[in-house]
């Protein structure tokens, strides 16, 4: 269902208010600043064609509520003029070039800008021009009462004069090339974090596939092997065999919870127990860089109702963290406590600690500890994403801090407690 915005006429000298009014429309209804940059440049492209083509029209602005198969809502302006409408419609569309060997950007360009453009051509003639942004999926849904309100505000907005609508159009620019040189670095970091990754892959699968391919054919060659031998081999082999298994695992894992198809079993369980039983799992790491360990639970049990498996994994990557990037003989502290509705669980170490360029992306995937030494690297890089996923999809926070490189770490998890679904604490 649509509920009405706006409408308002195009002509040649009202495109600057059209501006000005689809940004207050995209400011009251939610659009980030790159989302209405965006927007109403699309918009005022589509309009000028109606003044070019069709000598001007009309302009509606509408929410679009969503529906129960598509539930995210949209804002949407419609664009319609009685002009001859569009000879090649669908070779306009795809950038095919028109008689005079030139490729309509205007149309092509908007629709690369907003999430969608469709055209329609009524049978009286004329063209309607529906343009598309998402709202935010997070934010609360907008009810016909909060529409009705919003254009209550919208109609007591004061037009712009054109030279502060300049003015505006100046500081969006300056924003939007900002905003596009910040996605920019952070590509060029991205793919500087997936190359690495690739090396690192090839590196984790060739150091157990070399052993045993080795094993295998020394089997090979000695066919009549002693037993106890034999044995042996078959250790090294179950070893390497499970590491492989490990890292498609995390890497199946991380698919799977990106794509949204990850079921909890979720079942009622105490936190205390869980970081106990995740503490004994991790020994192995714990006990081979010889660490100190301190266990402080808190007072009173903490119910929650989680998946007990993948909460058991969170805690247990956080440990080996902590033990993996904590120089020999060092000291972990975990704590639990109760902080308003929230089981509050730290993991502290006084190791390497986390640069200030990292932590802002520390859960990002593929993201290793900067100055981590090699022996100190390990895995793939996505065990904090995997913590970070889970613990939301618990309806948790996680967060990282760190003073700095040779200051140690705290990673901080808080899941709602049994019954209790509220805002975690920052």
């Amino acid at each position: 269902m649509n509920y009405p915005i706006l409408t308002t006429r195009i002509t040649a000298q009202g495109l600057v208010p059209l501006r000005t009014r689809a940004r207050q429309v995209g400011e009251l209804f939610g659009l980030d600043k790159m989302q209405r940059t965006r927007f109403i440049t699309a918009l005022s492209e589509i309009a000028r064609n109606a003044v070019q083509y069709a000598g001007g029209g009309t302009v509606t602005f509408l929410l679009d509520a969503g529906t129960a198969a598509q539930p995210v809502q949209s804002l949407l302006a419609q664009v319609a003029d009685k002009g001859p409408g569009i000879a090649d419609l669908e070779g306009v569309l795809k950038g095919r070039l028109n008689e005079r060997l030139q490729v309509p950007l205007g149309i092509v360009g908007s629709r690369r800008l907003v999430d969608s453009l469709e055209f329609e051509q009524p049978a009286g003639g004329g063209t309607v021009a529906t343009l598309s942004m998402l709202l935010n999926r997070i934010a609360p849904r907008l009810s016909p009462h909060d529409v009705a309100r919003l254009v209550e505000t919208l109609a007591r907005r004061k037009p712009e004069t054109p030279m502060e609508e300049l003015e505006q159009q100046n500081r969006e620019m300056m924003d939007a090339l900002q905003e596009l040189r910040s996605q920019q670095l952070e590509l060029q970091r991205a793919d500087e974090r997936k190359n690495q990754f690739l090396a690192t892959l090839a590196h984790e699968l060739r150091n157990p596939l070399g052993t045993l391919h080795m094993t295998l054919e020394i089997m090979r060659r000695h066919e009549y092997m002693p037993a106890t031998q034999l044995a042996e081999r078959r250790e090294v082999m179950a070893r390497q065999t499970e590491q492989l298994t490990r890292l498609v695992d995390d890497l199946l894992d991380v698919s799977r919870i990106s794509l949204g198809k990850v079921e909890l079993d979720r079942r009622d369980t105490e936190v205390n127990e869980l970081v106990r039983q995740a503490l004994e799992m991790t020994q192995g790491a714990i006990q081979g860089k010889g660490h100190a360990v301190t266990l402080r639970p808190s007072d009173a049990a903490l119910p929650v109702n989680v998946d007990v498996t993948r909460l058991k994994q969170v805690l247990c990557n956080l440990i080996h963290n902590a033990a993996r990037y904590t120089p020999t003989g060092g000291a972990i502290d975990i704590s639990v406590r109760r902080e308003e509705a929230f089981a509050v669980i730290d993991v502290v170490d006084n190791g390497i600690g986390i640069p200030a360029d990292v932590l802002p992306v520390v859960f990002g995937l593929f993201v290793q500890g900067g100055n981590a030494p090699d022996e100190q690297r390990g895995g793939l890089g996505v065990g904090l994403t995997l913590v970070k996923r889970l613990v939301e999809a618990h309806g948790g926070t996680v967060n990282a801090n760190s003073a700095g490189p040779g200051q140690g770490s705290r990673f901080t998890v808080s899941l709602p407690l049994s019954g209790r679904a509220q805002t975690p604490p920052a």
